[in-house]
């Protein structure tokens, strides 16, 4: 039995310490982890969706902090991790708290990643959802 809680720890410990996260059943909550961007630091969540979706939503919320906040969050996919990064969607940031989201009819791709880019002298909080569901 301690082996087996061993294993199953290191198994926990293994898929957290990823870069990637997989999204293999339905799923509807954050994707990455709250992240404070100040000025131009930037930051990529990159996920796997891997079963056919007639539709998926990722949303992305941002709270002005401080600053001018501006930049960009680009959503890109991929069908092999050997392709080009193909752009979907491109989202400008606004000097204020916004949120917004974008509607995939399908899922045509199974890696995706969303990159926030921010510019000039600011301090944001950045949170990231996805909703992916079979029907």
């Amino acid at each position: 039995m301690k082996k087996l809680i061993i294993a199953a720890a290191l198994c926990l410990i293994g898929s957290l310490s990823h870069a990637q996260t997989l999204i293999a059943a339905d799923f509807a909550g954050q994707i990455g982890a709250t992240r404070t961007l100040a000025n131009t630091t930037a930051d990529t969540i990159n996920l796997q969706i891997t079963k056919a979706r007639p539709q998926i939503m990722f949303k992305y919320d941002i709270t002005k902090n401080s600053g001018t906040v501006g930049g960009t969050i680009v959503l890109q996919g991929r069908v092999k991790t050997t392709d080009s990064w193909a752009t979907l969607n491109s989202y400008t940031l606004t000097d204020a708290t916004a949120t917004n989201s974008v509607i995939l009819t399908a899922n045509n791709y199974v890696y995706y990643r969303v990159i926030t880019a921010p510019t000039g002298t600011q301090n944001s909080t950045h949170s990231k959802y996805l909703v992916s569901r079979t029907y």
